[in-house]
Parts: C-alpha cells; structure tokens; sequence
C-alpha cells in the first residue's frame, strides 16, 4: 500500500471517528427551549412533573381519538401515554402524531401545533429515498471513476448504457 493511500484512509478514519463522536455528543446534550430544543418523550417519560408549563416537541403513536392519546417512547422500550388536547388534526389510531405543546397537569400536552403521519407514508419515504439513491450512484458511476491513486476524477465522456454492454461482451471473448 503507498504512503498516498495510507494517508488517505487514515484520514478517512479520522473523519469517521470524528462524525461519530459528534453524533454521540449531540446526542448527550440537555434540552435548551431558547435556542429550539425543546424536551421530548425523553425527558416527560423520566421526570414528567419537572416539565409542567414548559413547551415540547415530540411524537407518538395515536392510541386512541377520544380523547386523542398518544403514546411516546422513551428509554429502554418504555412508554409514556399523554393526552392531546386543543390538536386541529383528524388523527387515526394507529397514526404517527407529532405535536408541539404546553406541557401541562396530569400527562397531558396542550396542542400549539400538530400533524399526522399516517403509516404508509414512511413506506413511500424510504421507497422513494431508495430511488434516488440508486439514481445518484448511477450518475456518479456514469461521471467519474477512481483513478490508480483511488481519488475520484471527472470521465472525459461519460459512460452510456452500451458501454456496459461493450464491456461485458469484450471481457468474455477475451476469456475465450
């Protein structure tokens, strides 16, 4: 392996190592309503009381419509049951409620804003996210292709489908 590659996957790692570990302190941070973090399921699932009269931003899944109960997940596969109340929405049972709210007595969340995502809608998500994924790699593949030293460069001209085809036919009569 050359000197040029090692640096490069080395410095690879690190980025890797350092997205991580953002990711990790990110996620370890306090809720901070002054700069837009609000408490979540997290933080009402623990110590519900301390959160009284405060806003907060979280989701669950509708449990029942009357009234409009969700039930929001926090820790280790536990949950915390609150009621909605003043929400404009038609939700369903079985339906994802994202609500933003005053936190008040008795578990419940009056409603300042909230919108439903029915279930089908996260299917047609990763479906369509899926897509064009598949897209962005196929023109990333037709663009550009790594060189001796596996840095990315532009294609003089771009690969088209017959070039795959060319290939593949060329390859096998050169085995024969």
């Amino acid at each position: 392996m050359t000197q040029h590659l090692r640096r490069r996957v080395l410095g690879i790692l690190a980025l890797l190592g350092c997205l991580f570990g953002l990711m990790v302190w990110f996620g370890s941070l306090a809720p901070a309503p002054g700069v837009g973090a609000y408490p979540g399921s997290e933080e009402l699932g623990t110590d519900y009381d301390a959160w009284v009269g405060d806003q907060v931003s979280l989701t669950g899944m509708v449990t029942d419509t009357d009234p409009l109960t969700i039930s929001a997940e926090y820790g280790a596969d536990e949950q915390v049951r609150l009621r909605v109340t003043d929400a404009a929405v038609d939700a369903q049972q079985g339906d994802s409620l994202s609500v933003y709210g005053v936190v008040e007595p008795d578990l419940t969340v009056r409603s300042l804003n909230a919108y439903t995502v029915p279930p089908g809608n996260y299917l047609y998500m990763y479906a369509v996210s899926f897509l064009a994924g598949l897209w962005v790699l196929g023109r990333i593949i037709r663009s550009w292709r790594l060189d001796e030293t596996w840095s990315l460069v532009p294609r003089e001209t771009p690969l088209g489908i017959g070039d795959f085809t060319t290939q593949s036919t060329q390859v096998e009569d050169h085995d024969a």
